[in-house]
């Protein structure tokens, strides 16, 4: 398979474009922001999950090869969290419908202000990390394995799935059309950590 990669730099998040000129429908373009935001504040703590969460059967089976791979490298497994999971759900079905691909929103918000602004934030923490990675395909390599295998074959979004420290998760599938092809599958990935 091959890729076509469009990653950014980890460890900090960025004000990106949107990917241009993809011409491939078999190519897989990813992404990858890793954030890290240490907050010492005296608020209340937001409940980082308010709703029930409801995973799609894709969603299911991208969380259960994240946290396969997690535990056999002697990590936490990832623990599903609303807030995380309505922001990525959100992201990528806005991605669909804008016709857009990158971290930051279509408005220009990053996306650790887009966690937060879903209900994942650093306030009364002592410690907030979150990273993200994105990625779209169609066909064979728009299938939940096939989008898993390239982030792992990528340094820099396996290295958000290997963060160690992270205990949250969110999964966003959307499926609809990108620059007039239609059936093309996205993906973003969140994940975080708190500590008080």
């Amino acid at each position: 398979m091959r890729l076509h990669r469009s990653l950014k730099t980890a460890r900090r998040y960025q004000h990106s474009r949107p990917h241009a000129g993809t011409r491939a429908v078999k190519r897989l373009s990813l992404g990858v922001v890793l954030a890290v935001f240490a907050a010492s504040t005296a608020f209340a703590l937001t409940p980082a999950s308010a709703h029930a969460i409801n995973l799609t059967k894709p969603e299911k089976q991208m969380l259960a090869l994240i946290n396969h791979v997690r535990v056999k490298h002697g990590l936490h497994r990832l623990k599903m969290v609303g807030s995380l999971e309505r922001a990525s759900r959100s992201h990528s079905h806005e991605m669909v419908t804008r016709g857009y691909f990158a971290h930051c929103s279509s408005d220009g918000e990053s996306f650790a202000s887009r966690l937060i602004r879903f209900g994942y934030s650093p306030s009364g923490c002592t410690g907030w990390a979150v990273g993200e990675d994105i990625a779209y395909g169609s066909q064979s390599s728009g299938t939940v394995k096939a989008i898993f295998r390239a982030w792992m074959h990528s340094p820099a979004h396996r290295a958000v799935i290997y963060t160690k420290r992270f205990r949250n998760v969110g999964i966003g599938r959307a499926k609809g059309t990108l620059r007039g092809i239609s059936g093309i599958v996205f993906f973003t990935l969140d994940c975080g950590v708190r500590t008080h």
